[in-house]
């Protein structure tokens, strides 16, 4: 997209759940100065915050929800039809309990102790529509989502999304990070998690492999 053709984007509203409030606080402070973002609201729980947000839903909740309340946060995700995406920080990342309290399709799941880059690099993240998960979690999903699509020999694999492939054709030109970020008006790191994304889907190891897998499954033509 060329400078002129570029569009404005309102920022991301997000939203904070944590019982906390020194977390709340430390978390509202690290979004507002962030121009991308725009703080919404907090509480302590799902259910006060639905309150405060008067049936309004945010793009994005950081939350350090315990296991035990997941209920009320599922609760949350029900209300709209294009439920928010999450960020979840907890003590106990690599537990399986993950998998059953994960209703946003997109999220990032953070020990409690992210530092806070990564907690604001994770929330802009998954308003871009990605995931940032430990690699166990991570495999644990795999194995168990449905995937969307079958190759021709009948191995599951999962569709990339527009903007993916967009990514995969500029990796089989052989363009780097900076440039792939510079020709589609995005950030290196929202490449790196682009290109990852790639590799989780098509169980690539290697830009090589995917571009390979991405010409054998046709996502792209070179």
């Amino acid at each position: 997209m060329s400078d002129g053709q570029r569009v404005h984007m309102a920022p991301m509203k997000v939203a904070v759940i944590a019982a906390s409030s020194r977390v709340r606080a430390s978390l509202q402070a690290l979004v507002e100065p962030n121009p991308a973002l725009e703080f919404v609201g907090s509480a302590a729980d799902a259910e006060t915050l639905v309150d405060c947000l008067a049936g309004s839903l945010p793009d994005v909740i950081v939350t350090d929800i315990e296991p035990e309340a997941s209920d009320a946060l599922k609760a949350l995700f029900e209300i709209g039809h294009a439920p928010p995406a999450l960020v979840l920080l907890s003590d106990d990342p690599d537990g399986d309990w993950i998998l059953d309290v994960l209703p946003a399709d997109a999220l990032a799941i953070l020990p409690l102790n992210a530092m806070p880059a990564e907690i604001v690099m994770s929330i802009e993240a998954v308003a871009a529509g990605l995931c940032v998960l430990p690699p166990d979690i991570l495999a644990k999903l795999l194995s168990g989502r449905k995937p969307s699509h079958e190759a021709a020999s009948g191995e599951p694999f999962e569709a990339l999304t527009l903007r993916e492939i967009e990514v995969l054709a500029m990796l089989a030109d052989g363009l780097g990070n900076k440039e792939i970020a510079r020709q589609l008006d995005i950030s290196d790191n929202t490449v790196k998690f682009h290109v990852s994304s790639i590799f989780g889907k098509l169980g690539a190891t290697n830009r090589t492999e995917a571009v390979m897998l991405g010409m054998r499954r046709g996502f792209i033509m070179v």
